[in-house]
């Protein structure tokens, strides 16, 4: 593959300053309501809101699936099935919901047979 380089046009301007449009102006603008809910919150906001356990939940599964990429879902499931294993109920659920954030008919099909 070729690649190319292009100097700036005229060398002080760049070559997208001819199409612009001068009309419009190119300064940026936060369109955000003073009083809208924030997109990301921060751990003492997560813990006073409603769906706190939505938010914590779904760091979790993002952050595992940061840790091990598509094979997240797979490991989170294997995760449910040892900590079911060894009797431990509530690391069990936890597994499941982060396997159910990243695969939800794999973690549906894991509970299912868990509980039979």
């Amino acid at each position: 593959m070729t690649i190319r380089f292009a100097a700036a046009w005229g060398g002080t301007t760049p070559a997208i300053a001819r199409s612009l449009c001068l009309s419009a102006p190119l300064g940026a603008v936060n369109d955000n309501h003073p009083h809208a809910r924030p997109l990301l919150r921060s751990v003492s906001d997560a813990q006073d809101a409603p769906d706190a356990e939505d938010d914590t939940a779904l760091a979790a599964a993002l952050m595992h699936f940061a840790r091990h990429g598509l094979s997240a879902a797979t490991r989170a499931r294997a995760e449910a099935e040892a900590a079911h294993a060894s009797g431990d109920t509530l690391a069990s659920a936890r597994w499941l919901e982060i396997c159910r954030r990243l695969d939800r008919r794999m973690a549906d099909a894991t509970a299912r047979r868990l509980q039979a």
